[in-house]
């Protein structure tokens, strides 16, 4: 019974000093991980909403409970001098890996001003290249609906990875329409 229950104890403290050390760990860097986290989505907006002096104002965010519709997480009003000059969506749509985390700017006329895709699980070296400025400058200038080539649209699909070119392609269209539904062009 010794010969058991001593490794048992020695495993049970073992076990708790790293669960303790983890959470001390965890504790402290939530914050910096926070900050880092919205200084990441703050350049993402920027740069998929090109102009100076903007100013972002989430009105919809999935994560808090807000309704959204089909794959859109999140929703912010692009603001310029107090008037509302577009919005930035965040979508998720599925592409061949999963979900393809992309940020949109839409202008008040339905037009794409930037596009970035922020996180997927794509095969490097066919979907990943979905994060190539080759590939997402594209979708800059474009209204719905967009759509790859292959589908009758503009939109050049990466080789061998049409799933994942559709993905970010429906991910776009959506957040155009959006903007169209709710106070932009229509």
């Amino acid at each position: 019974m010794k010969d058991i229950v001593r490794p048992a104890v020695v495993l049970l403290i073992i076990t708790a000093v790293a669960a303790m050390l983890l959470g001390i760990v965890s504790e402290t860097t939530k914050a910096a991980i926070a900050a880092q986290s919205a200084k990441t989505e703050a350049e993402a907006m920027a740069a998929v909403m090109p102009e100076d002096g903007i100013e972002f104002e989430t009105i919809l965010d999935k994560s808090n409970g807000d309704a959204t519709e089909g794959t859109i997480q999140k929703v912010a009003k692009a603001t310029k001098g107090g008037e509302t000059i577009g919005y930035v969506l965040t979508t998720a749509p599925s592409g061949f890996g999963g979900e393809v985390s992309t940020m949109v700017g839409v202008d008040m006329d339905g037009v794409v001003t930037g596009l970035r895709v922020l996180s997927h699980a794509e095969t490097p070296g066919l979907g990943a290249l979905s994060t190539s400025p080759d590939f997402y400058e594209q979708f800059v200038g474009k209204q719905a609906p967009i759509q790859v080539t292959k589908d009758g649209g503009e939109i050049v699909p990466i080789t061998s990875a049409t799933i994942t070119s559709r993905a970010v392609s429906d991910g776009a269209n959506e957040a155009v329409e959006w903007v169209n539904a709710n106070g932009g062009a229509n």
